[in-house]
């Protein structure tokens, strides 16, 4: 039985910039397809996880091409050997530093310079 990944849309396999409406899809991040594809060599079960409708997402996948890289799309959380995402904090048995990760919490994307964003 192959270990599942869970890989979150937006943000991980997009370019997400922020929430801009339900019928906003941002184009695949550079490297999303590679990243897919090598998860599936090393024998992962892929398993894509959002928030968004789960068959909008897959029309995106394909509409993407990425659609044969993925196992399944959900909005629930199934059981994994780990989960990739923008927004995760890991917990390392410390909750100290896991209140000061929170606190201090920004995603990777708001940190970036992006001049051709519109402001929020």
């Amino acid at each position: 039985m192959r270990q599942t990944v869970c890989v979150d849309l937006n943000g991980v396999l997009d370019t997400y910039r922020g929430w801009q409406g339900e019928v906003s899809w941002h184009p695949p991040r550079e490297g999303a397809a590679d990243f897919l594809r090598s998860l599936r060599r090393d024998g992962f079960r892929v398993v894509v996880l959002t928030v968004r409708e789960p068959g909008e997402a897959r029309r995106w996948l394909e509409e993407s091409g990425l659609s044969e890289l993925v196992d399944e799309v959900t909005d629930r959380k199934p059981p994994a050997l780990a989960y990739v995402d923008d927004r995760a904090v890991c917990f390392r048995g410390d909750y100290g530093a896991t209140l000061e990760a929170l606190r201090s919490f920004e995603p990777y994307w708001r940190r970036e310079a992006h001049p051709a964003d519109p402001p929020e």
